[in-house]
């Protein structure tokens, strides 16, 4: 115990030497900084990756009442350095700092640029918070640091230690909010030295007058941190008896959602969950640590809901009550699936689509509590970023079906201040709103600047070729116009990462038939380069690609060495066959088909995909496999990354590589 004590004093020494430590980039005045009191803060440049950037701001992350919530603050050119004023509030404890210039950041080198408050009320005191933010801000493992912005192992348990107890001792009143995490770290340092302590912890927290809250962080302690079940039985019972509709009761009635299997049994026990146990009195904290999720909660009853066309409308009722970090989940559920699928009443998607992205739109200027990291511009970036990445492609795409063109061509404008072309499911969509509004200059534009980019769709390429045709009143030379509208540097890098993905290997023989019956034997294709197309009717990434592979099939529709086979596999039950045939009938897909074959005790028909997954050394569809005149697999390609245009040449890429492969 001595040497651990020595060990404490010799770090706590450290400690204060790092943080009273000054550096040629970053210091402020008056020397000592008080909550509620302003200061100037400088900042040197020079020697750090901003040096000789203009436009140099800081995310300014406050400590205040044991939570972090970040401000943005600009800095004016000062000689060498640049300076700010800023006023501290008033319960503010701990100042951290990141410096930006442009996409550059300077964070002292993952260490961090920190500011201990004084407290202006108490001479001599540090402000409440100073000694919890500083502990806690450099010790990630406890989950109390700013996500983000250092990056480093962090403190021992024996600092951490150290610097709550100063905090409880200074400021009695953190007691009930930083116990859990001064019990933590006093086990980590103490080992099981520290039962006597935390057994006063836990007298503490299971006082008379001790909250629910208290007495969850007792349960913790007693049996995560001490392993004393008797304890926590005890706990237990008065949790049960004080609060019979708290966090205990929650938990089970949680765990009871995920033992219905039918829908109409997950909805009703969703809806008593809700009704029971609303979210607003629910204990975060606890939540956590087992692992309750009220998304997951309502993501249940309103898939379900819709699914089962429920009388009660659970989408409206329950929108506006989803946090921020599951919209996306649900409304790709919700929306995306049917949407892409085109399975369903679209009307009521869009009216999904519609309550689901005004809950979004709600957190734009309200940041939620568990982003409050992040300061209000860093905010505007990631939601912006989140909503154009996941969502603005289902929503416009829905807006145009529904005819409001001029909203649809809003949100997609917004999206575009994010994108700039270079996401092609957006420019598609923002053609269509442009076309059907007879905006055909700036419909010239999207698609001229999308052609750049490469990120076109078949739509958009016959609405350039019209606007061609009627300039030159002909379509002859299109072809050439188009691919000169192309990047040539993206043409140039593309070719070269393709060179270097070019493999050789024995291809595995095959044979399966088409939608007509007949066989396809691989030992007949010598000579050709083939191109496999793995799909399932299943797979929406695979259906998105179709476009642009038929761009490609067009494309060598006259070239007898060239064959493309679009082969179905990893099918369950006895429909797909037809399924198949009626989703290329219907899109006018000119598409040889092969199915693959189910053999054996083979629960889907997969038997062809099985043996090549052995030689591509890769799983998951769309696969497209090019294989040469001699049977070699040249290249693998996986995925879809959303453009038709893209793919299109993708695949004449690699064709044309292969065809001259030795």
């Amino acid at each position: 115990m001595l040497k651990k004590n020595a060990l404490l004093l010799f770090l706590i020494s450290l400690s204060f030497s790092v943080f009273a430590q000054t550096t040629k980039n970053f210091r402020f005045t008056p020397e000592k900084a008080y909550n509620g009191k302003p200061i100037t803060i400088w900042y040197n440049p020079s020697g750090t990756s901003l040096a000789g950037k203009n436009g140099l701001k800081a995310v300014v992350y406050q400590y205040i009442n044991y939570k972090w919530n970040a401000v943005d603050l600009n800095f004016s050119k000062a000689d060498k350095e640049w300076k700010a004023d800023f006023n501290i509030p008033a319960n503010c404890g701990l100042l951290g700092l990141k410096f930006i210039a442009g996409d550059s950041v300077d964070n002292n080198h993952n260490l961090g640029y920190f500011i201990l408050m004084n407290d202006k009320d108490r001479a001599g005191a540090m402000a409440p918070g100073a000694y919890a933010g500083w502990g806690l801000a450099r010790s990630p493992k406890y989950g109390k640091d700013i996500p983000g912005y250092i990056n480093f192992k962090g403190v021992s348990d024996t600092a951490t230690y150290h610097w709550l107890n100063q905090e409880i001792s200074y400021n009695p009143n953190s007691k009930p909010v930083l116990a859990l995490d001064y019990a933590i770290a006093l086990k980590g340092f103490m080992g099981d030295a520290a039962t006597p302590k935390l057994v006063l912890v836990c007298k503490y927290l299971t006082r008379p007058d001790a909250t629910e809250a208290d007495l969850l962080k007792a349960r913790y302690i007693y049996q995560n941190l001490m392993g004393k079940k008797e304890s926590s039985d005890s706990v237990n019972k008065v949790l049960t008896t004080r609060f019979p509709k708290g966090s205990l009761a929650r938990l089970v009635a949680y765990k009871s959602i995920s033992q219905n299997r039918d829908p109409d049994s997950v909805i009703n026990a969703s809806a008593k969950f809700l009704q029971d146990f609303p979210e607003y009195k629910a204990n975060a904290q606890f939540d956590l640590e087992n692992r309750i999720n009220y998304g997951v909660v309502y993501q249940n009853i309103m898939v379900f809901g819709a699914m089962k066309n429920s009388p009660t409308d659970y989408v409206a009722k329950y929108a506006d009550s989803i946090a921020y970090n599951m919209l996306t989940s649900i409304y790709y559920k919700l929306v995306g699936i049917a949407y892409h699928r085109k399975e369903g009443d679209m009307k009521k998607v869009a009216t999904y689509s519609d309550l689901l992205v005004r809950r979004y739109e709600s957190f734009k200027q309200n940041r939620p509590e568990n982003m409050r990291y992040l300061s209000p511009s860093e905010w505007q970036k990631e939601y912006k970023r989140n909503f154009v990445s996941i969502i603005a492609a289902d929503h416009i795409g829905l807006l145009n079906q529904s005819g409001k063109y001029e909203l649809a061509l809003k949100y997609a404008e917004d999206a575009q201040a994010e994108l700039n072309y270079s996401q092609a499911d957006i420019n598609n969509e923002q053609a269509l709103s442009l076309k059907k509004l007879n905006k055909t200059e700036l419909l010239e534009d999207l698609l001229v600047k999308s052609m750049f980019n490469n990120q076109s769709s078949p739509e958009m390429l016959a609405m350039l070729k019209e606007i061609y045709v009627h300039k030159h009143k002909s379509e002859k030379g299109f072809d050439a116009y188009t691919d000169s509208l192309k990047n040539p540097a993206d043409k140039v890098k593309e070719t070269e990462e393709i060179k270097s993905t070019m493999i050789k290997r024995e291809m595995p023989s095959w044979s399966m038939k088409d939608l007509n019956g007949k066989t396809v034997n691989s030992a007949d294709l010598k000579g050709k380069v083939v191109i496999l197309d793995f799909w399932a009717t299943w797979c929406v990434p695979c259906k998105a690609s179709f476009p642009g592979m038929k761009i490609a099939v067009e494309k060598y529709k006259n070239d007898p060495n060239v064959v493309f086979y679009f082969v179905d596999t990893e099918e369950r039950g006895d429909t797909y066959k037809a399924e198949n045939a009626k989703f290329i009938k219907d899109n006018n897909y000119p598409f040889n088909v092969l199915f693959d074959n189910k053999t054996g005790d083979l629960k889907t028909n997969s038997e062809v995909y099985n043996k090549i997954r052995s030689v591509t050394m890769n799983s998951g569809i769309p696969q497209k496999l090019i294989i040469d005149k001699n049977g070699f697999l040249r290249f693998v390609s996986i995925g879809f990354k959303g453009s038709a245009t893209g793919l299109a040449d993708e695949m004449s890429a690699l064709i044309e590589m292969t065809k001259t492969a030795e």
